[in-house]
């Protein structure tokens, strides 16, 4: 068993989260103190992080793309690679829309 450090409760191995404050010290945390440390719950936390890491990848594989149409097809196709790497970062980091004031997230 763990101590969270914020609150003090004892928590299992499984549900401690480790969090780093504005100084760079890492604590042990419990969800409901990772809450409110960051602004948000874990799970919608964790989904942006992945979410942030995919459209990386997508973004450089779609530039590595470009550079290589670029040399192999001339500034025309690497131009339209460009156009279409903007196009895919854009729908890639699309916020939901809000209805009635909430986004459809978690």
């Amino acid at each position: 068993m763990l101590k969270c450090s914020i609150c003090g409760r004892e928590i299992s191995e499984k549900e401690a989260l480790i969090n780093q404050d504005e100084e760079g010290r890492r604590r042990i945390v419990c969800r409901k103190c990772f809450e409110e440390a960051v602004g948000t719950d874990y799970d919608t936390f964790r989904y942006r992080k992945e979410n942030a890491r995919q459209t990386l990848i997508a973004v450089l594989f779609c530039l590595a793309a470009t550079i290589y149409a670029f040399i192999a097809r001339g500034p025309l196709y690497g131009l339209l690679g460009i156009v279409l790497t903007v196009l895919v970062y854009l729908f890639a980091t699309k916020k939901p829309r809000r209805r009635n004031g909430h986004t459809r997230e978690k």
